[in-house]
């Protein structure tokens, strides 16, 4: 006789099992499936959330859940939380601003000094680093001469997390403000622990320790002779640090350092070595650049160290890339798309922004040759570096299709972050591609679609178009469902954070996450840095549960600086306004309506279906009003 048939869903084979808890909508699905019967509790616990983050979130770089800090079921929390705030756009600020008695100084006093021009505003560049196993998070920032840190751990439970703050004074080691700026700084896993990589102006590379009991000491001195000292006719300025990257893989550490004529490789030994010499050298001056003009001012591992992108400023051909062979390194110009020139009407190329070269992962690795950049017409463009590819595709802010972005930083293929151009603001553009995962799954359905009406200058209300139903039923979704995966309901939004700050004319100069699970990140702007954080507005205040992340948040993260840090904390209260759906436009140039600005407003009071309806607004609750319901 044949094999039975399976009656019901727990006597189908554990692969089939896998694939319907990996296609579920939404976690809460999974968890009532879980609590249905003690063997699919097991099941989900010990493979179906696991299939569920992978597939959900394909493109974020996913820690091994493990040990008693994080499992996969709360990794499915935290990161279904941490989904809904990003659509929502709930983000709250505070910066951290340097003064040297920190927040014991009173506000009108600080201000006196702020606008006396106390000290000079350094541009601030930052790096950050969140280790899941300990729930550690390192943040460290050049502040002119100086290099800061703060270390934080998480503690749970609501208590408050245990922090320290460190500081290298480069005035007290002979460095000079300006001169000796810290233009670039990374974070690395070193055999002696944590340590930092710090560029500097005056072009020295420097390897030092990140341990809070050993923090700022040396550890190798990164040696090169820079292109220009071998020519005596070049009296231009000499070659500083731009930019470094670092690529770990394998057990492997490479530090890739672009200075304004040469590119300069380090491979870090597994013992200490007090000066390091490059393993490879690429002179671009003598191998690229036609023109003296010319100048590199970026470089970013991709494709795994096969491959470096380069940024150049003053050429025809300011996208490059590096391949780096058994037999040497060769460049190339980068692929051109002829179809995508054509639908945004890139009439040239033009001029890249130096510091804005982000690589964009779609499956969570190491390996992509898909990069992002920033130009000086306003555009984003995704672009593969080898040859042009479906992916390909050009950004911009429809409201102010004109300002450029100085700084980007990408959330795996979901979003990407752009700053820099008009002061203080923070875009939040989404790539358009198709999502696996929509927060909007897990609410009830609702006979009406996502409200409010968003201001899109160029894309359809698809409402004409496509029809929904009153509740979803087998293969068909109820208006609310079947409109909200829409990109017309999605926008992307801008913040602006330059109102509640003394310094209206600070800008943007960097971005760095923790991790891709951290719900914070840091702004590094002029004189200081601005921490932004995903967090709801709650029902009232003093909040009935904490509104940080449940799992890697710090719920603390508002708390005064310590005593001696040399900075002191405020609150920014930002404003939003949408910006359009993102894509570039041939006819962008003309005037259109200007969206609403919303101040954040802090919880209404809802009352009634105000209050039931509340969830299903596009925006979080710091942004909703009364008219939206009507």
């Amino acid at each position: 006789m044949g094999s039975s048939v399976p009656r019901n869903f727990l006597d189908l084979p554990v692969e089939v099992q896998l694939l319907v808890f990996a296609n579920l909508d939404c976690a809460r699905d999974l968890r009532a499936l879980a609590l249905s019967c003690k063997k699919l509790h097991s099941a989900v616990d010990s493979d179906g959330w696991r299939h569920f983050v992978e597939r959900s979130f394909p493109s974020l770089s996913i820690p091994v859940a493990g040990g008693n800090r994080h499992t996969w079921k709360q990794l499915a929390e935290s990161l279904t939380w941490q989904s809904r705030c990003w659509d929502r756009r709930a983000l709250q600020f505070q910066v951290l601003l340097h003064s040297p008695h920190g927040d014991n100084v009173p506000r009108h006093r600080a201000n006196m000094r702020r606008n006396a021009g106390y000290k000079s505003l350094f541009h601030s560049v930052v790096d950050a680093h969140f280790d899941p196993a300990t729930h550690q998070e390192l943040v460290v920032w050049g502040a002119g001469e100086d290099v800061v840190a703060r270390y934080r751990e998480r503690q749970g439970g609501g208590k408050p997390s245990k922090s320290s703050w460190h500081r290298i004074n480069g005035k007290e080691l002979g460095f000079k403000a300006a001169y000796d700026d810290v233009n670039s700084i990374k974070i690395i896993s070193h055999h002696t622990g944590r340590a930092i990589v710090t560029g500097r102006h005056n072009g020295t590379l420097s390897l030092i320790s990140a341990e809070p009991d050993h923090f700022g000491e040396p550890i190798s001195e990164l040696k090169f002779t820079p292109s220009y000292a071998t020519d005596t006719t070049d009296t231009s300025e000499p070659d500083n640090v731009s930019s470094l990257d670092v690529l770990q893989h394998g057990g492997k550490t490479r530090i890739a350092a672009a200075t304004r004529n040469s590119l300069l490789i380090y491979d870090l030994p597994e013992d200490n070595a007090s000066e390091l010499e490059p393993s490879a050298t690429f002179d671009l001056k003598t191998e690229i650049f036609s023109l003296n003009s010319s100048r590199l001012s970026r470089a970013r591992w991709m494709e795994q160290g096969e491959t470096i992108a380069l940024a150049l400023s003053g050429s025809p051909d300011p996208l490059r890339y590096l391949s780096l062979t058994p037999t040497g390194i060769t460049h190339h110009t980068a692929a051109k798309n002829a179809s995508i020139a054509a639908q945004f009407e890139l009439k040239n190329n033009g001029n890249i922004c130096p510091n804005s070269l982000e690589p964009v992962y779609r499956n969570g690795g190491s390996k992509t040759s898909l990069l992002l950049s920033a130009w000086r017409d306003g555009t984003i463009r995704l672009q593969d570096l080898r040859t042009p590819s479906p992916f390909d595709a050009v950004y911009q802010d429809n409201v102010d299709p004109w300002v450029d972005a100085e700084a980007l930083m990408t959330y795996g293929a979901d979003r990407f972050i752009a700053g820099g151009g008009d002061g203080l603001t923070v875009k939040i553009f989404d790539f358009r591609w198709d999502k696996p995962y929509q927060h909007t799954s897990g609410l009830p359905c609702l006979n009406r679609t996502p409200f409010p009406a968003p201001s899109q200058a160029f894309l359809k209300n698809p409402a004409s178009s496509i029809f929904g139903i009153e509740k979803c039923r087998q293969g068909l979704a109820c208006h609310y469902h079947e409109f909200s995966k829409h990109i017309y309901y999605r926008p992307n939004a801008k913040f602006y954070l330059s109102r509640s700050l003394i310094n209206s004319s600070a800008s943007i100069w960097s971005f760095a996450r923790g991790s891709d699970i951290s719900p914070n990140f840091y702004i590094g702007i002029s004189g200081g840095v601005i921490e932004a954080n995903l967090e709801p507005c709650p029902n009232n205040y003093p909040p009935d549960q904490p509104t940080t992340d449940p799992n890697f948040g710090f719920s603390d993260w508002r708390g005064r600086t310590a005593d001696g840090s040399g900075y002191m904390s405020r609150q920014v209260s930002p404003a939003l306004m949408e910006i359009g759906d993102g894509y570039a436009y041939k006819h962008n140039d003309r005037p259109i309506l200007l969206p609403k600005l919303k101040d954040c407003g802090g919880p209404p009071g809802w009352k009634g279906s105000q209050l039931a309806l509340s969830k299903h607004h596009r925006l979080d609750m710091n942004y909703q009003m009364d008219g939206d319901f009507i």
